[in-house]
């Protein structure tokens, strides 16, 4: 089954514009790309927490009203750092397959860690005002943006086999480009949902991110078998 490409990518030119990742003169490098995505994931991770307060009180009792009136902040600080922690994890899967790059995959890269770099942001909105719909539906549509960025950025890569080995078998890399497509969609089903339930959209967006992240870690261990069928063939 192959799934919906995007072609817009093109725009960029980068098939033509190459850039080795081991051996080259270049100054960018796909290790280079991972370090950047790496000190991002970092900082976002942090700042998940920083916006988390301390404060002073006067008794026990006054700091047990305050814990608890923090319980919103730290439900959402544990969910996003759950989320942008499996997202990490996606994406160390995905460089993985990837032998080199070139522009269109560095800008593609780029809208994804500016869509990651967003999330503490509509975490902390989400923190402040759990109990409304339009703050659990603009932390979906920041994780859909990030999930559509992702596909596309897999679908570009591996589209004639631009940046990976030729040797990849195709079944791993539509297997790969189910979950990336899957995952945006159930964030999308989540979104939705908070028109309906806030509960159940939360649900949604934290067990969406981890199976994508379980079937990613599936699809990793497999590889091997993939290798081995594709030299069968």
């Amino acid at each position: 089954m192959r799934f919906p490409s995007f072609n817009f990518v093109n725009l960029f030119r980068g098939s033509r514009n190459t850039i080795p990742s081991e051996n080259g003169s270049a100054d960018i490098s796909n290790h280079r790309i991972d370090a950047l995505v790496d000190a991002f994931f970092a900082i976002a991770l942090t700042l998940l927490v920083l916006d988390i307060k301390t404060f002073h009180v006067n008794s026990d009792a006054e700091l047990t009203q305050e814990l608890i009136a923090l319980i919103p902040k730290f439900f959402t600080y544990f969910l996003s750092f759950m989320i942008l922690g499996l997202l990490w994890f996606e994406h160390q899967m995905v460089s993985h397959y990837i032998s080199r790059s070139d522009r269109a995959h560095i800008w593609l890269n780029l809208l994804f860690l500016m869509s990651i770099s967003l999330i503490p942001f509509s975490a902390s909105l989400l923190g402040e005002n759990l109990s409304h719909r339009s703050a659990t539906t603009f932390y979906g549509i920041n994780l859909f943006v990030t999930g559509v960025i992702q596909y596309l950025d897999w679908e570009y890569v591996t589209r004639k086999n631009r940046l990976i080995d030729e040797g990849l078998n195709r079944r791993l890399v539509r297997s790969v480009q189910k979950t990336f497509l899957l995952v945006p969609l159930s964030y999308a089903i989540g979104i939705e949902a908070s028109f309906f339930s806030i509960s159940v959209s939360i649900a949604l967006y934290g067990l969406a991110t981890l199976a994508g992240a379980l079937r990613m870690n599936a699809i990793f261990h497999q590889s091997h078998k993939f290798d081995q069928q594709n030299q069968k063939e």
